[in-house]
């Protein structure tokens, strides 16, 4: 007795495979820029209208790849007190018996940054589902 296997379309699978990651990291890209803008947005919203300088300091760097099949954004505040206001200050004293209050830290903008991230990664697993693959370990 004898067995044959004949594949047909073969040739057409491993095509597909071979764009896969390429496509992927292209709608990746996409995620990940709209999520960083979605972050930007609800930093800048949530910053205090004081002078509009934490506001106007959040930018977002040009979209990057990050190996062959990685996409990334870079989201930072470049305003000069943006540290301060999101740690805090302690209370200080001059040497002259001047007292400085503390300040309480903010903590604006790396909540945000989080809420955005899990946001982006369920759509990253959409799109992962979408093409076929199979993804595990949800929380």
């Amino acid at each position: 007795m004898s067995a044959r296997v004949q594949w047909e379309g073969l040739d057409e699978l491993r095509a597909q495979l071979r764009a896969l990651p390429a496509e992927l990291t292209q709608e990746a890209s996409g995620i990940v820029t709209e999520a960083a803008r979605r972050a930007k947005q609800d930093i800048q919203t949530s910053y205090p209208e004081r002078t509009g300088n934490l506001r106007k300091g959040v930018s977002i760097g040009a979209a990057t790849r990050v190996g062959r099949f990685g996409a990334g954004v870079v989201l930072k505040n470049n305003s000069k007190h943006a540290w301060l206001y999101e740690n805090g200050t302690q209370a200080r004293h001059t040497a002259i018996g001047a007292n400085h209050e503390s300040m309480p830290p903010g903590h604006i903008f790396l909540p945000i940054v989080i809420r955005q991230r899990r946001a982006m990664y369920v759509k990253l697993k959409e799109l992962l589902v979408r093409h076929g693959l199979v993804v595990t370990g949800d929380e």
